[in-house]
C-alpha cells in the first residue's frame, strides 16, 4: 500500500434524504483515488491502496507541477480521477481509450493538511479547508473542487439532464472513516432503463445473457445476475430450460420471447454497463427491443 488511507465507502440508496443536515454532490464516473502531496511529488493511489502513478503518470506530473507552483503545504485529499465532459458528467469510456491528457482529479474531501489529521473534523469544515487549498492552485483542467449543495432537487435535475452517473448525499457533520462503509455517506445512481430480451443462460457463473434487435440481427448487449429475487431467478432458469434451442460450452440459448427491463449506468464498448434486473415486461414484444431505442437515451 502506498497511501496511509483507504477511501471511506458509500452506501447505495434509492431515495434522497431531505433534512437540513445533509449536503449533496455530483457523483463522477471514474476511478476513486487518494492524492498524497508530500511537498515534492503527488502520489495517487487506488481505492485498494495500489499505486496509480504509472497508469496516470501524466496527471500525477501535471498535479505535481501545480502544487509546486502554488507552494501548497503537504496534504492528503480524496477524489475521483475522471475525464470531465461538464460539471455533471464524466466520460468513463474515455478513461480506457487513451485520452490520458484530458484527465482531471475531482477533489471532494481533505484528510490531512500540514500533517494535521482531519478525520474527526466535521465534513463542512473539511470542505472549507479543501476549497482553500484548491483555490490557491493555478486554474487548470487537471484539478477541480467538488462543490456541495444544500438542496438536492435542483442538483438532481441537472445531473439527470446531463446523463450524469448520480448524486452523493453526505451528513454535514460526518467524520471520515477510512475503508469503512457508512450510512453517513449515501450514493444515488441515475439508472437508465433498457428493454431487452432473454438470450441465454450461463450455467457456470449464473449470469443471464440479454440481447436486442440491431439491424435485423440479434445483438448481445450484456449479461446480468444482480437485482433478481430468488423466485424471479427460478422463473428465468425454468424459462430457459423449457425453451432452449442450443447448448454450447455450458451456455444454454433460447429464441427471443421474454422481454425484461434492465437498469444500467451507461454504455461501454456498445454494451450495457452495470446492468441489473428491473422487471419482467410481458406486455412488450421482443421485436420492440432495439439498439436504436437504447442509443436514443444518449442523444444530445
Amino acid at each position: 500500500m502506498t497511501s496511509p488511507y483507504l477511501p471511506m465507502l458509500l452506501t447505495l440508496t434509492t431515495s434522497v434524504p431531505h433534512t437540513t443536515n445533509w449536503l449533496y454532490e455530483v457523483k463522477y464516473d471514474g476511478y476513486r483515488a487518494i492524492l498524497n502531496w508530500n511537498g515534492h511529488q503527488i502520489i495517487l493511489t487506488s481505492r485498494n491502496g495500489y499505486s496509480f502513478d504509472q497508469k496516470f503518470q501524466l496527471l500525477s506530473c501535471s498535479l505535481t507541477k501545480l502544487f509546486q507552483e502554488a507552494s501548497i503545504p503537504t496534504c492528503i485529499l480524496d477524489g475521483e480521477i475522471c475525464v470531465i465532459e461538464n460539471m455533471y458528467l464524466a466520460n468513463f469510456q474515455a478513461l480506457h481509450t487513451g485520452e490520458k491528457k484530458d484527465l482531471s482529479f475531482m477533489a471532494f474531501d481533505l484528510l490531512e493538511l500540514k500533517q494535521e489529521v482531519f478525520l474527526t473534523t466535521p465534513l463542512q469544515e473539511r470542505k472549507t479547508h479543501l476549497k482553500q487549498v484548491i483555490d490557491k492552485l493555478p486554474s487548470s483542467k487537471s484539478v477541480y473542487y467538488v462543490k456541495s449543495y444544500s438542496e438536492a432537487d435542483p442538483l438532481w435535475e441537472s445531473i439527470t439532464a446531463n446523463n450524469g452517473e448520480g448524486m452523493i448525499c453526505k451528513k454535514t457533520n460526518s467524520t471520515y472513516t477510512p475503508a469503512k462503509r457508512s450510512k453517513q455517506w449515501l450514493k444515488l445512481k441515475n439508472w437508465k432503463i433498457a428493454y431487452v430480451f432473454l438470450h441465454a443462460f450461463d450455467q457456470s457463473n449464473g449470469y443471464f445473457h440479454v440481447a436486442v434487435n440491431r439491424s435485423g440481427e440479434i445483438y448481445q448487449v450484456g449479461t446480468f445476475s444482480h437485482g433478481l429475487h430468488s423466485e424471479e431467478r427460478s422463473v428465468l432458469i425454468e424459462v430457459v430450460k423449457r425453451n432452449q434451442v442450443l447448448e454450447k460450452s455450458g451456455v444454454t440459448y433460447v429464441n427471443p420471447g421474454i422481454v425484461l427491463a434492465l437498469k444500467y449506468m451507461d454504455l461501454y464498448k456498445e454494451k450495457l454497463r452495470q446492468p441489473r434486473f428491473g422487471q419482467f415486461c410481458f406486455e412488450k414484444s421482443w421485436e420492440d427491443c432495439t439498439w436504436i431505442n437504447i442509443q436514443s437515451q444518449w442523444a444530445k
